[in-house]
């Protein structure tokens, strides 16, 4: 008989994080359950200890390290359970986390298809909520409720406006085999990009409780293997780009206030090249990319900007490094 739900957990190298984590999805009050653990390519003996830890209290795969997507779209292949829930292997959960959420879906079932929780950190001098720092952009005032406005809130994928953490996030096993699973070619952003691809199929509730622990430890920490090109900044825009991207050509059905943040949000893509490029003295490449921030989203600033490029690339650096640097110093402008 099929399990209720699914964990997928994918791990790199943590072999002395990754125990924890798995004993966090084992404790949970819902009891039918099955872990599925994807190793993506490990070189610290996870496998060996994992089997020592759990034995045949967890499924195991191994593959070569092909980054999280590739390990996560695996660990989706091999779901039995009727619900998916995803877990990273440096996060943890509550002992009631799934117990919570399907209540929620109970609840709201069948507008709902998809759920997540408010997630707390750790590793990290944050004492604030997910929840609470997305405030201004979305409120959550029930204990359970059905947020309708989830499109837009995932254009946005880090930073204060993030809503949902993807070891908070709950699926229904047939929708998410409905889609192509997660893009393989976004290693930053995978997770919203496919969650926003399942919020164009299904409706998200969420539960109003701090149920998973996030672990926010210094990014040279946590990316590693193909994760590691994160840390760049020429990586980001790119990734960012590909994602946003891809989300305007998905299809008509997606709203127009949602593309217009989607476009908003490229712009800035965009721009964020411009910067990169003046800063390397491509200066060809700078009015390039201030070009096709216009074609994105004409604003008069971006206008400006392009303008600039052309009569003073010079001045348009320095005004770049002088925000950069306030923004540093805890200035606004």
């Amino acid at each position: 008989m099929n399990p209720k739900v699914s964990v997928v957990i994918p791990t790199y190298n943590r072999a002395n994080k990754v125990g924890k984590t798995i004993e966090s999805a084992l404790a949970q009050t819902v009891a039918d359950l099955e872990v599925i653990v994807i190793d993506d390519g490990s070189s610290d003996d996870t496998g060996l200890v994992l089997r020592e830890a759990f034995g045949d209290r967890i499924r195991y795969f191994a593959q070569p390290n092909q980054g999280a997507s590739v390990a996560r779209n695996r660990g989706i292949e091999q779901a039995r359970g009727e619900w998916i829930a995803f877990l990273d292997s440096d996060d943890l959960w509550e002992k009631d986390k799934l117990e919570w959420q399907l209540k929620a879906l109970e609840r709201f079932q069948p507008q709902c298809g998809g759920c997540y929780t408010d997630t707390k950190f750790f590793n990290y001098p944050e004492p604030r909520t997910l929840f609470q720092l997305a405030e201004s952009s979305y409120r959550h005032t029930e204990e359970m409720g059905i947020n309708a406005d989830v499109l837009r809130l995932l254009v946005r994928p880090g930073g204060a406006g993030m809503l949902v953490c993807l070891s908070s996030f709950m699926i229904r096993t047939d929708e998410a085999k409905a889609t192509r699973g997660f893009d393989r070619k976004l290693l930053y952003s995978q997770d919203s990009e496919f969650m926003f691809r399942l919020a164009m199929q299904t409706e998200f509730c969420y539960v109003n409780r701090p149920l998973v622990w996030f672990d926010r430890s210094p990014a040279e920490i946590r990316h590693v293997g193909v994760s590691a090109e994160w840390n760049r900044r020429e990586f980001f825009l790119k990734d960012s780009q590909l994602r946003l991207e891809g989300l305007l050509r998905l299809d008509r059905s997606v709203p127009k206030r949602v593309a217009k943040v989607i476009r908003e949000q490229l712009r800035e893509i965009h721009s964020g090249w411009i910067n990169l490029y003046l800063e390397g003295g491509q200066y060809g490449n700078a009015r390039s990319a201030a070009w096709k921030a216009i074609r994105t989203d004409l604003t008069f600033n971006i206008a400006t900007k392009w303008l600039l490029t052309w009569m003073s690339p010079g001045l348009v650096l320095r005004t770049v490094r002088q925000r950069e640097s306030k923004r540093a110093s805890g200035f606004t402008v």
